[in-house]
Formats: C-alpha cells, sequence, structure tokens
C-alpha cells in the first residue's frame, strides 16, 4: 500500500502506520464504518515525510 492513505476507508484492523525516521509505529484498532457522502483524504506524516503503512 502506498504510504499516503487517501481514505480511512482501506485501513484494516491490525495494520500499522509507521514512521521510517524516527520508529513511532500507530495501530489501526477499529475499521471505518463508513464515511460521509463527500468521503475524507486523510494523510500519516511525521518528521517531515509520508509515514508507511504495513
Amino acid at each position: 500500500m502506498a504510504s499516503s492513505v487517501n481514505s480511512c476507508s482501506v485501513l484494516n484492523k491490525g495494520q500499522r502506520i509507521k514512521c521510517e525516521e524516527c520508529g513511532i509505529t500507530l495501530e489501526v484498532v477499529e475499521e471505518c464504518k463508513g464515511c460521509p457522502a463527500e468521503g475524507c483524504n486523510i494523510t500519516f506524516n511525521c518528521c517531515g515525510k509520508d509515514m508507511n503503512v504495513t
């Protein structure tokens, strides 16, 4: 998966989002239950760079 995520609905429970610079890691603990009609646009950035979704 690309490092930038454009919609929370593509994230699955248990996936991790990690900064390769400092090592901080976020974990998806609950999946998206659906966004409003206009949807969402999210990115994860840390240390000035996109974080990697694994």
